[in-house]
């Protein structure tokens, strides 16, 4: 996943400030409780240009924010620690190491992000108070940096995105409480004013979105349909099934690149290749394994994908159906607009996505009618 092409990289980040001089200047009045407190530690190891926040625990029951900070000190430079570790009841946060430096906390996205640690609360009172505060801090980190809801990010999120971690965290601490990463996700959403992302609109060739490819509209899928990107450098996301609201509903994560892509449905033929930026357009495929990268899907390793065409065949005897499909870029918001197959058949794009653009997310669906 790559930080926004033009995110400004800040020299020294000091959020205490930066929030009071935020809401002076709107007249706002500061919702902070926690107290952030400069205990820096390391110099990092090389500059960074960040562009998301990940949430971790320390998995250490019991050991205060004070005594990480104090470990990190003493085991310098090869210790793993992050940019800002929370105080068990949520009442500090210790800010660590400067935000433009790379910290050791998240694998191969250590170059893309900034990270927080929550000390691991043993009594649920601690552990409902950090949680709240935790949620108001990253709302104000958010906030100040610019950057939406999107740019929150689990450590066990990091996995899929970048890969060289196997850490799920925070998901199983909040567990324990009763909690989910979806509900911290949704407080943070709820203390920036606003909701879970938007996506307002696009085109494979600029244009905005909606169903101006002339086809019917449809509101139920007629076959499911199955299909998954691979970050380059990275693993393969999830399956997804259809497609959906939030992120379970499309392949892909925002300002992530991608260079392979896996697509197959329940009955019938579904014919797919991508357009990568180094190689334009590739074969064709109408198969689907993940032990197969030449005939088992679409792209090359390594080479990234700026667009999506597919083509379905139904089957004999079944109700004529064909594949509608849309994609998101790294360099703009909102979906570009659906595609019906190859565009063949009510005009208006032939493709997914915008040459030269980075596809990050892909929703796809089989029905007799445009279903976005």
């Amino acid at each position: 996943m790559e930080p926004q092409r033009n995110a400004k990289r800040l020299l020294r980040l000091m959020l205490a400030p930066l929030i009071a001089l935020a809401l002076a200047l709107t007249g706002a009045t500061p919702a902070v409780a926690y107290e952030q407190r400069e205990a820096i530690v390391s110099s990092g190891h090389g500059w960074s240009q960040p562009g998301y926040l990940v949430v971790h625990e320390t998995a250490n029951p019991g050991a205060s924010a004070a005594n990480h900070v104090t470990y990190w000190r003493n085991n310098q430079p090869n210790v793993t620690m992050a940019h800002y570790v929370m105080e068990l009841d949520g009442s500090v946060v210790y800010h660590t190491q400067r935000d433009d430096t790379i910290a050791w906390h998240v694998g191969n996205g250590n170059y893309a992000t900034v990270g927080i640690e929550l000390a691991h609360a043993t009594n649920s009172a601690d552990a409902a108070r950090q949680f709240d505060e935790a949620a108001q801090w990253c709302a104000d980190y958010l906030s100040v940096r610019g950057w939406g809801i999107d740019r929150l990010l689990s450590h066990s999120e990091c996995r899929w995105i970048w890969g060289g971690t196997d850490h799920t965290d925070p998901d199983g601490y909040f567990a324990k409480y009763g909690r989910s990463w979806a509900q911290f996700e949704g407080l943070v959403s709820s203390k920036m004013g606003g909701g879970i992302g938007g996506q307002t609109g696009g085109s494979g060739t600029g244009s905005m979105s909606g169903t101006s490819n002339g086809a019917p509209t449809a509101n139920t899928t007629t076959v499911d349909v199955h299909y998954a990107l691979h970050v380059r450098g990275g693993g393969w996301w999830p399956e997804v099934e259809n497609y959906g609201e939030g992120e379970q509903g499309y392949a892909g994560a925002p300002f992530t690149r991608h260079d392979m892509l896996i697509a197959w449905a329940d009955r019938g033929t579904l014919r797919y290749r991508v357009h990568t930026l180094e190689d334009g357009w590739l074969d064709w495929v109408q198969a689907a394994s993940y032990t197969d990268s030449v005939n088992g899907m679409a792209g090359i390793w390594g080479h990234t994908i700026d667009g999506v065409q597919m083509y379905y065949v139904t089957p004999e005897g079944e109700e004529y159906s064909q594949v509608y499909y849309r994609s998101q870029t790294v360099d703009r918001e909102g979906y570009l607009e659906s595609v019906c197959d190859d565009g063949t058949t009510y005009g208006g794009d032939d493709y997914a996505g915008i040459y030269g653009e980075p596809l990050d997310r892909l929703q796809m669906a089989i029905s007799d009618g445009d279903v976005f």
